[in-house]
């Protein structure tokens, strides 16, 4: 079996060979930046090894494990996320016991109740003999507790346990956990390659996929998210912004109601372009003003509180507008 997507093929080949020399490791974390397939990469090895019949490194597609492990039933395997019904792969499988407590809302963390329960199943025998996997969507998402508990698991692991751990962020997760992993470096493609996978997307594809870090399955989401609409408003409000002719809270209150993936790329685009520009140099898709280096800098510093906050509701709006106000011509003194 080749590797899900053509720039995976070293990190396939030391996988597939660690497995047929016997030492394969019992716990593989997939880091890199969004948007790269690193999710595909795990749910494409997660059927290899529960496969019963493989042919080669493929999955046969008609074993029970094979069946199962399409329909989300495989009784060996658990995926571990904050929100099971929002899983980039493996979608069919369901949430834990726990997740389905009354009153039950969506979660942005894996709690210490999941990786407990995730324990007391993998303690048990394998109810075909093969591996028991373990899957973690994402493994950034460990709150403290979960990470303690989890890393007594990667110290003892049951027999016949492979974890696959997914992180986007890798400086987030514990030292102590990511010791006992053997990580998998995942990166950005060329961009002849990452250009192929958008080559049927239309003329923003270029766009997206500048905006998207040079990530094409990332570009592909931001596409979907009609990435092109957003950054016009994103570029000609801030353009307004900076001429005094649009204000933080009217400005605020028209962003939220764009797409917030396309925003958050649209944003950090614009500043990154915006940098080049006021250090001289050209930038493929150009702001029409660039302010002074330090609200720039000031700018940057709140999009990161942005970022870090959106996620609450009651100071979302708040924080885009402290967002906006380093560059607002009407805050007067701002420099």
């Amino acid at each position: 079996m080749s590797a899900p997507l053509p720039w995976q093929t070293s990190q396939w080949e030391a996988v597939s060979g660690a497995r047929a020399a016997g030492r394969l490791h019992h716990a593989l974390l997939a880091a890199g930046p969004p948007g790269v397939g690193k999710a595909d990469f795990l749910a494409a090895l997660s059927a290899w090894l529960l496969c019963e019949t493989p042919r080669s490194e493929e999955p046969c597609g008609d074993c029970r494990g094979c069946r199962q492990h399409a329909a989300g039933s495989h009784p060996d395997c658990i995926v571990l996320s904050p929100d099971y019904q929002n899983r980039p792969v493996l979608g069919a499988y369901p949430g834990q016991r726990c997740q389905y407590e009354p009153r039950k809302k969506p979660s942005s963390v894996i709690n210490v109740e999941q990786v407990r329960e995730l324990g007391e199943r993998l303690h048990a025998s394998a109810h075909y003999g093969g591996f028991k996997l373990a899957l973690l969507l994402p493994a950034d998402a460990l709150n403290t507790a979960a990470a303690n508990a989890l890393l007594k698991l990667l110290e003892e692991p049951p027999d016949n346990t492979l974890f696959l751990l997914l992180s986007q962020r890798l400086a987030h997760l514990p030292a102590t956990v990511r010791s006992r992993c053997q990580l998998l470096r995942f990166s950005t493609p060329p961009l002849a390659q990452a250009r192929a996978v958008l080559s049927r997307s239309g003329p923003e594809a270029d766009l997206a996929l500048d905006l998207a870090g040079g990530a094409p399955l990332r570009g592909q989401g931001l596409l979907g998210q009609d990435i092109g609409a957003v950054w016009r408003a994103v570029g000609s409000g801030l353009d307004a912004l900076l001429g005094d002719k649009a204000d933080p809270l009217r400005l605020s209150r028209e962003w939220l109601k764009l797409p917030q993936e396309a925003l958050d790329a649209a944003l950090y685009g614009w500043l990154r372009h915006a940098l080049r520009r006021a250090a001289g140099a050209t930038s493929g898709h150009a702001t029409a003003t660039v302010p002074p280096l330090a609200r720039l800098r000031a700018f940057g510093h709140e999009l990161d509180d942005f970022l870090r906050l959106r996620e609450h509701p009651l100071v979302k709006e708040l924080a885009l507008q402290r967002l906006l106000y380093p560059l607002w011509a009407g805050a007067g003194s701002a420099t």
